[in-house]
Protein backbone atom coordinates (compact mmCIF):
# COMPACT_ATOMS: atom_id res chain seq x y z
CA UNK A 1 0.00 0.00 0.00
CA UNK A 2 1.19 3.34 -1.48
CA UNK A 3 2.02 5.67 1.70
CA UNK A 4 -0.53 8.21 2.32
CA UNK A 5 0.06 11.93 2.47
CA UNK A 6 -1.59 11.87 6.59
CA UNK A 7 0.96 9.05 7.40
CA UNK A 8 4.15 11.66 5.80
CA UNK A 9 2.59 14.54 7.36
CA UNK A 10 2.07 13.10 11.33
CA UNK A 11 5.31 13.17 12.95
CA UNK A 12 6.52 9.08 12.95
CA UNK A 13 7.62 10.02 17.16
CA UNK A 14 3.63 10.72 17.52
CA UNK A 15 2.30 7.50 15.56
CA UNK A 16 5.08 4.76 18.09
CA UNK A 17 2.77 6.26 21.11
CA UNK A 18 -0.20 4.56 19.01
CA UNK A 19 1.98 1.07 18.54
CA UNK A 20 3.98 -1.32 20.37
CA UNK A 21 2.21 -4.28 23.09
CA UNK A 22 3.02 -4.94 26.28
CA UNK A 23 6.51 -5.56 26.41
CA UNK A 24 7.01 -2.42 24.74
CA UNK A 25 5.56 -0.58 26.94
CA UNK A 26 7.48 -2.48 30.35
CA UNK A 27 10.56 -1.28 27.96
CA UNK A 28 9.19 2.40 27.56
CA UNK A 29 8.83 3.55 31.12
CA UNK A 30 11.58 1.09 32.37
CA UNK A 31 11.15 -2.35 34.52
CA UNK A 32 12.09 -0.21 38.43
CA UNK A 33 8.86 2.38 36.95
CA UNK A 34 6.28 -0.75 36.27
CA UNK A 35 7.81 -2.68 39.47
CA UNK A 36 6.79 0.41 41.53
CA UNK A 37 3.21 0.73 40.36
CA UNK A 38 2.65 -2.82 40.81
CA UNK A 39 4.04 -2.66 44.61
CA UNK A 40 1.51 0.12 45.13
CA UNK A 41 -1.42 -1.57 43.78
CA UNK A 42 -0.19 -4.22 45.81
CA UNK A 43 -0.42 -1.95 48.85
CA UNK A 44 -3.89 -0.76 48.28
CA UNK A 45 -3.28 2.16 45.98
CA UNK A 46 -5.48 3.27 42.91
CA UNK A 47 -4.46 1.84 39.79
CA UNK A 48 -5.23 4.97 37.93
CA UNK A 49 -3.57 7.36 39.96
CA UNK A 50 -0.45 5.41 38.86
CA UNK A 51 -1.74 5.37 34.95
CA UNK A 52 -3.33 8.34 34.98
CA UNK A 53 0.04 10.65 34.57
CA UNK A 54 0.81 8.35 31.66
CA UNK A 55 -1.86 8.97 30.08
CA UNK A 56 -1.71 12.33 30.71
CA UNK A 57 1.68 12.49 28.94
CA UNK A 58 0.68 10.13 26.33
CA UNK A 59 -2.18 12.85 25.27
CA UNK A 60 0.35 15.81 25.49
CA UNK A 61 2.60 14.34 22.82
CA UNK A 62 0.33 13.18 20.70
CA UNK A 63 -1.45 16.98 20.51
CA UNK A 64 1.93 17.99 19.65
CA UNK A 65 2.07 15.73 17.16
CA UNK A 66 -1.36 17.17 15.73
CA UNK A 67 0.11 20.75 16.24
CA UNK A 68 3.29 19.72 13.87
CA UNK A 69 0.84 17.83 11.30
CA UNK A 70 -1.16 21.44 10.82
CA UNK A 71 2.49 22.69 10.26
CA UNK A 72 3.80 20.06 7.80
CA UNK A 73 0.34 20.68 5.79
CA UNK A 74 0.54 24.34 5.34
CA UNK A 75 3.88 24.54 4.47
CA UNK A 76 2.94 21.61 1.64
CA UNK A 77 -0.08 22.45 0.63
CA UNK A 78 -0.89 26.66 0.31
CA UNK A 79 -4.73 25.12 -0.19
CA UNK A 80 -4.06 22.83 3.50
CA UNK A 81 -7.11 23.35 4.92
CA UNK A 82 -9.33 22.59 1.82
CA UNK A 83 -7.23 19.39 1.27
CA UNK A 84 -7.77 18.31 5.19
CA UNK A 85 -10.95 16.40 5.02
CA UNK A 86 -10.46 14.61 1.52
CA UNK A 87 -6.92 13.36 2.88
CA UNK A 88 -8.56 12.26 5.71
CA UNK A 89 -11.52 10.17 4.15
CA UNK A 90 -9.16 8.69 1.74
CA UNK A 91 -6.66 7.56 4.58
CA UNK A 92 -10.09 6.02 5.98
CA UNK A 93 -11.00 4.21 2.88
CA UNK A 94 -7.22 3.05 2.44
CA UNK A 95 -6.61 1.64 6.01
CA UNK A 96 -5.96 -1.87 6.27
CA UNK A 97 -7.73 -3.70 9.38
CA UNK A 98 -4.06 -3.95 10.66
CA UNK A 99 -3.17 -0.19 10.61
CA UNK A 100 -6.19 1.13 13.25
CA UNK A 101 -3.16 4.02 14.56
CA UNK A 102 -3.54 5.74 10.55
CA UNK A 103 -6.95 5.07 10.45
CA UNK A 104 -7.06 6.87 14.06
CA UNK A 105 -5.23 9.90 13.10
CA UNK A 106 -7.42 10.75 10.17
CA UNK A 107 -10.87 10.48 12.27
CA UNK A 108 -9.55 12.76 14.46
CA UNK A 109 -8.95 15.17 11.80
CA UNK A 110 -12.60 15.29 11.01
CA UNK A 111 -13.98 15.11 14.56
CA UNK A 112 -14.58 11.48 14.80
CA UNK A 113 -13.38 8.35 17.29
CA UNK A 114 -14.65 4.83 16.49
CA UNK A 115 -17.64 5.25 18.88
CA UNK A 116 -19.10 8.06 16.93
CA UNK A 117 -18.48 5.87 13.76
CA UNK A 118 -20.91 3.55 15.28
CA UNK A 119 -23.25 6.07 16.47
CA UNK A 120 -23.15 9.04 14.22
CA UNK A 121 -22.26 7.07 10.86
CA UNK A 122 -23.63 3.87 12.34
CA UNK A 123 -21.01 1.89 10.74
CA UNK A 124 -21.98 3.21 7.12
CA UNK A 125 -18.99 4.35 4.81
CA UNK A 126 -21.59 5.34 2.52
CA UNK A 127 -22.47 8.12 5.33
CA UNK A 128 -19.12 9.38 5.81
CA UNK A 129 -19.09 12.41 2.34
CA UNK A 130 -22.45 13.34 3.93
CA UNK A 131 -21.06 13.81 7.78
CA UNK A 132 -17.60 15.37 6.35
CA UNK A 133 -20.14 18.49 4.50
CA UNK A 134 -22.18 18.55 7.84
CA UNK A 135 -18.67 18.70 9.53
CA UNK A 136 -17.43 21.06 7.52
CA UNK A 137 -20.32 23.44 7.66
CA UNK A 138 -20.34 23.22 11.55
CA UNK A 139 -16.69 24.44 11.74
CA UNK A 140 -17.64 27.26 9.96
CA UNK A 141 -20.49 28.24 11.53
CA UNK A 142 -18.04 27.99 14.47
CA UNK A 143 -15.44 29.69 13.12
CA UNK A 144 -17.69 32.82 12.71
CA UNK A 145 -19.36 32.39 15.79
CA UNK A 146 -15.97 32.36 17.46
CA UNK A 147 -15.12 35.56 15.60
CA UNK A 148 -18.53 37.63 16.47
CA UNK A 149 -17.95 36.47 20.03
CA UNK A 150 -14.15 36.73 20.94
CA UNK A 151 -13.18 38.62 17.96
CA UNK A 152 -10.41 38.08 15.17
CA UNK A 153 -7.53 35.59 16.68
CA UNK A 154 -4.62 34.14 14.75
CA UNK A 155 -2.57 31.39 15.51
CA UNK A 156 1.04 31.33 13.95
CA UNK A 157 2.60 27.83 13.29
CA UNK A 158 6.01 27.61 11.99
CA UNK A 159 9.68 25.16 12.03
CA UNK A 160 12.63 27.35 14.29
CA UNK A 161 14.85 24.99 12.22
CA UNK A 162 12.92 26.17 8.77
CA UNK A 163 15.80 28.62 7.31
CA UNK A 164 13.12 29.72 5.10
CA UNK A 165 10.89 31.17 7.66
CA UNK A 166 7.87 30.22 6.82
CA UNK A 167 5.01 30.88 9.11
CA UNK A 168 1.73 29.93 8.99
CA UNK A 169 -1.08 31.94 10.61
CA UNK A 170 -4.37 29.93 11.28
CA UNK A 171 -7.88 31.78 11.46
CA UNK A 172 -10.86 30.54 13.41
CA UNK A 173 -11.14 27.85 10.99
CA UNK A 174 -8.35 26.07 11.17
CA UNK A 175 -8.21 26.82 14.82
CA UNK A 176 -11.49 25.30 15.57
CA UNK A 177 -10.08 22.25 13.52
CA UNK A 178 -7.07 21.74 15.59
CA UNK A 179 -8.87 21.84 18.61
CA UNK A 180 -11.34 19.49 17.48
CA UNK A 181 -9.05 16.84 16.39
CA UNK A 182 -7.06 16.89 19.50
CA UNK A 183 -10.81 16.39 20.95
CA UNK A 184 -11.13 13.55 19.24
CA UNK A 185 -7.85 12.25 20.20
CA UNK A 186 -8.01 12.57 23.52
CA UNK A 187 -11.81 11.12 24.34
CA UNK A 188 -9.83 7.59 21.87
CA UNK A 189 -6.73 7.56 24.16
CA UNK A 190 -8.42 8.11 27.54
CA UNK A 191 -10.67 5.14 25.96
CA UNK A 192 -8.17 2.42 24.96
CA UNK A 193 -5.50 3.66 28.25
CA UNK A 194 -7.97 2.53 30.19
CA UNK A 195 -8.43 -0.78 28.14
CA UNK A 196 -4.52 -0.91 27.40
CA UNK A 197 -3.16 -0.54 31.39
CA UNK A 198 -6.09 -2.60 32.70
CA UNK A 199 -5.22 -5.71 30.43
CA UNK A 200 -1.15 -4.65 30.89
CA UNK A 201 -1.56 -4.59 35.15
CA UNK A 202 -3.94 -7.25 35.16
CA UNK A 203 -1.55 -9.79 34.13
CA UNK A 204 1.49 -8.02 36.03
CA UNK A 205 -0.54 -7.92 39.25
CA UNK A 206 -1.57 -11.25 39.19
CA UNK A 207 1.84 -12.97 38.10
CA UNK A 208 2.87 -10.94 40.85
CA UNK A 209 0.78 -11.16 43.77
CA UNK A 210 0.96 -15.04 43.20
CA UNK A 211 4.61 -15.37 42.42
CA UNK A 212 5.18 -13.47 45.84
CA UNK A 213 2.18 -16.48 47.34
CA UNK A 214 5.48 -18.89 46.45
CA UNK A 215 3.53 -20.61 43.22
CA UNK A 216 5.81 -21.25 40.42
CA UNK A 217 4.66 -19.73 36.60
CA UNK A 218 4.79 -22.86 34.05
CA UNK A 219 3.29 -23.80 31.23
CA UNK A 220 0.21 -25.89 31.50
CA UNK A 221 0.43 -27.78 28.19
CA UNK A 222 4.15 -29.18 29.30
CA UNK A 223 4.14 -28.71 33.08
CA UNK A 224 4.52 -31.90 35.23
CA UNK A 225 4.81 -30.76 38.66
CA UNK A 226 1.61 -31.21 40.83
CA UNK A 227 2.05 -28.31 43.23
CA UNK A 228 2.50 -25.29 44.22
CA UNK A 229 2.30 -23.95 40.34
CA UNK A 230 0.25 -21.28 38.10
CA UNK A 231 -0.23 -19.93 34.86
CA UNK A 232 -1.95 -16.68 33.35
CA UNK A 233 -5.00 -16.97 31.15
CA UNK A 234 -6.06 -20.40 31.43
CA UNK A 235 -9.51 -21.63 29.01
CA UNK A 236 -11.15 -24.74 29.91
CA UNK A 237 -14.75 -26.22 28.96
CA UNK A 238 -16.35 -23.92 31.31
CA UNK A 239 -14.96 -19.89 31.01
CA UNK A 240 -11.96 -18.29 30.85
CA UNK A 241 -9.94 -17.19 33.90
CA UNK A 242 -7.20 -15.17 34.26
CA UNK A 243 -5.13 -17.38 36.41
CA UNK A 244 -4.72 -20.62 37.90
CA UNK A 245 -3.22 -22.60 40.57
CA UNK A 246 -2.55 -25.95 41.30
CA UNK A 247 -2.01 -25.95 45.00
CA UNK A 248 -1.65 -29.48 45.50
CA UNK A 249 -3.29 -32.76 43.66
CA UNK A 250 -6.89 -32.19 43.53
CA UNK A 251 -6.47 -29.21 45.36
CA UNK A 252 -7.34 -25.94 42.40
CA UNK A 253 -8.31 -22.35 42.62
CA UNK A 254 -9.04 -20.09 39.50
CA UNK A 255 -8.47 -16.20 39.08
CA UNK A 256 -10.58 -13.08 38.05
CA UNK A 257 -9.09 -9.95 38.14
CA UNK A 258 -10.62 -6.35 36.92
CA UNK A 259 -10.12 -2.88 37.90
CA UNK A 260 -13.45 -2.76 38.87
CA UNK A 261 -15.13 0.03 41.11
CA UNK A 262 -18.44 -0.13 42.99
CA UNK A 263 -20.20 1.97 40.43
CA UNK A 264 -19.66 -1.35 38.05
CA UNK A 265 -20.47 -4.01 40.55
CA UNK A 266 -23.01 -6.19 38.23
CA UNK A 267 -19.73 -6.97 36.13
CA UNK A 268 -18.54 -8.60 39.07
CA UNK A 269 -21.21 -10.66 39.73
CA UNK A 270 -21.33 -11.54 36.95
CA UNK A 271 -17.69 -13.05 37.47
CA UNK A 272 -19.00 -14.67 40.86
CA UNK A 273 -20.94 -17.48 38.47
CA UNK A 274 -17.99 -17.34 35.77
CA UNK A 275 -16.32 -21.08 36.50
CA UNK A 276 -17.68 -24.54 37.83
CA UNK A 277 -16.63 -25.62 40.71
CA UNK A 278 -14.57 -28.51 39.46
CA UNK A 279 -11.64 -28.79 36.72
CA UNK A 280 -10.43 -31.53 34.44
CA UNK A 281 -6.97 -31.51 33.73
CA UNK A 282 -5.26 -34.00 31.40
CA UNK A 283 -6.78 -37.34 33.23
CA UNK A 284 -7.21 -36.01 36.62
CA UNK A 285 -10.39 -33.82 38.21
CA UNK A 286 -9.46 -31.33 40.29
CA UNK A 287 -11.77 -29.25 43.40
CA UNK A 288 -11.72 -25.67 42.52
CA UNK A 289 -12.48 -22.44 44.07
CA UNK A 290 -13.26 -19.28 42.52
CA UNK A 291 -11.20 -16.40 43.32
CA UNK A 292 -12.21 -12.67 42.30
CA UNK A 293 -10.11 -9.97 42.68
CA UNK A 294 -11.35 -6.65 42.11
CA UNK A 295 -10.53 -2.75 42.73
CA UNK A 296 -14.11 -2.38 45.02
CA UNK A 297 -17.29 -3.98 45.67
CA UNK A 298 -19.78 -2.56 48.07
CA UNK A 299 -20.27 -4.99 50.65
CA UNK A 300 -24.17 -6.29 49.92
CA UNK A 301 -26.02 -9.20 51.01
CA UNK A 302 -26.78 -10.20 47.31
CA UNK A 303 -23.33 -10.18 46.53
CA UNK A 304 -22.60 -12.43 49.85
CA UNK A 305 -25.14 -15.10 49.05
CA UNK A 306 -23.93 -15.46 45.36
CA UNK A 307 -20.41 -15.89 46.24
CA UNK A 308 -21.25 -18.30 49.20
CA UNK A 309 -23.57 -20.21 46.59
CA UNK A 310 -20.85 -20.26 44.05
CA UNK A 311 -18.51 -21.49 45.95
CA UNK A 312 -16.39 -17.86 45.20
CA UNK A 313 -14.03 -15.10 47.48
CA UNK A 314 -13.81 -11.81 46.31
CA UNK A 315 -10.70 -10.12 47.30
CA UNK A 316 -10.89 -5.85 46.77
CA UNK A 317 -7.77 -4.25 46.09
CA UNK A 318 -8.47 -1.31 47.75
CA UNK A 319 -7.88 -2.55 50.83
CA UNK A 320 -4.22 -2.19 52.69
CA UNK A 321 -2.17 -5.06 52.02
CA UNK A 322 -4.76 -7.20 50.12
CA UNK A 323 -1.98 -10.11 49.54
CA UNK A 324 -2.19 -10.72 53.14
CA UNK A 325 -6.24 -11.52 52.47
CA UNK A 326 -5.80 -13.36 49.75
CA UNK A 327 -2.69 -15.45 51.38
CA UNK A 328 -5.25 -16.21 54.77
CA UNK A 329 -8.06 -16.96 52.72
CA UNK A 330 -5.63 -19.97 50.59
CA UNK A 331 -4.39 -21.14 53.89
CA UNK A 332 -7.96 -21.72 55.23
CA UNK A 333 -8.81 -23.41 52.00
CA UNK A 334 -5.78 -25.64 51.28
CA UNK A 335 -3.50 -27.21 52.56
CA UNK A 336 -0.90 -24.28 52.23
CA UNK A 337 1.06 -21.86 54.57
CA UNK A 338 2.61 -18.76 54.04
CA UNK A 339 4.46 -16.26 56.28
CA UNK A 340 2.38 -13.71 54.55
CA UNK A 341 -0.85 -14.62 56.48
CA UNK A 342 0.27 -14.05 59.54
CA UNK A 343 2.61 -10.64 58.62
CA UNK A 344 2.04 -6.86 60.67
CA UNK A 345 1.62 -4.04 58.89
CA UNK A 346 4.98 -3.08 60.26
CA UNK A 347 6.95 -5.87 58.33
CA UNK A 348 4.75 -6.40 54.96
CA UNK A 349 5.90 -3.45 53.21
CA UNK A 350 9.38 -4.27 53.08
CA UNK A 351 8.43 -7.53 52.83
CA UNK A 352 6.89 -6.96 49.19
CA UNK A 353 9.13 -4.93 47.90
CA UNK A 354 12.06 -7.06 48.36
CA UNK A 355 10.51 -10.23 47.24
CA UNK A 356 8.92 -8.16 43.69
CA UNK A 357 12.59 -7.15 43.03
CA UNK A 358 13.13 -10.43 42.68
CA UNK A 359 10.72 -11.85 40.05
CA UNK A 360 11.05 -10.90 36.47
CA UNK A 361 7.44 -9.41 35.69
CA UNK A 362 8.50 -8.07 32.22
CA UNK A 363 7.72 -12.04 31.20
CA UNK A 364 4.23 -11.50 32.32
CA UNK A 365 3.04 -9.76 29.55
CA UNK A 366 5.50 -11.13 27.38
CA UNK A 367 3.26 -12.45 24.54
CA UNK A 368 0.75 -10.05 24.71
CA UNK A 369 -1.06 -8.27 21.57
CA UNK A 370 2.12 -6.65 19.22
CA UNK A 371 0.46 -2.98 18.92
CA UNK A 372 -1.26 -1.04 21.88
CA UNK A 373 -3.89 0.67 18.83
CA UNK A 374 -5.65 -2.60 19.14
CA UNK A 375 -6.58 -2.39 22.82
CA UNK A 376 -9.25 0.07 22.61
CA UNK A 377 -12.23 -0.57 24.05
CA UNK A 378 -14.52 -3.34 23.25
CA UNK A 379 -16.95 -0.81 21.46
CA UNK A 380 -14.37 0.62 19.60
CA UNK A 381 -12.60 -2.60 18.41
CA UNK A 382 -16.18 -3.67 17.13
CA UNK A 383 -17.34 -0.29 15.81
CA UNK A 384 -14.36 -0.26 13.74
CA UNK A 385 -13.71 -4.20 12.29
CA UNK A 386 -17.80 -3.36 11.42
CA UNK A 387 -17.19 -0.69 9.75
CA UNK A 388 -14.11 -1.80 7.93
CA UNK A 389 -15.09 -4.97 6.75
CA UNK A 390 -17.90 -2.75 4.88
CA UNK A 391 -15.05 -0.99 2.69
CA UNK A 392 -13.22 -4.22 1.99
Amino acid sequence: MDEQPLDVLFPEGGRLLLTGGGKEFVERIGIAATRRAVLAVLMGDNLRAQTEPLTRRRITQLSAALVALFAHGWRQFADFSDRLSPLAVERINSGAKGDKAGVWIAQWLIGLTGKSVQNVLRSNPQALDAYVADFEAAIDEAAEESRKSIGEIQMTLGFVQDASGQRIALGWKDISRLMTAIGSMTLTIRGSDKSIYGKLFERLVLGSVLSILDFERVNPVTNDKDSRVFWLSDSSDARESDATILVKPGQLARFDIGFIGPGNSEISKDKLTRYAREIEIGKNRHSSRTYIIVDRLPDTSKTRQVAEKVGAEIVQMSLRFWPRDLAKRLCSQFDYQHDLAEMSDAEISGYLASRLEEIPIQEFVAGMDSDISQHSIAEEKEEYDSYQSALF
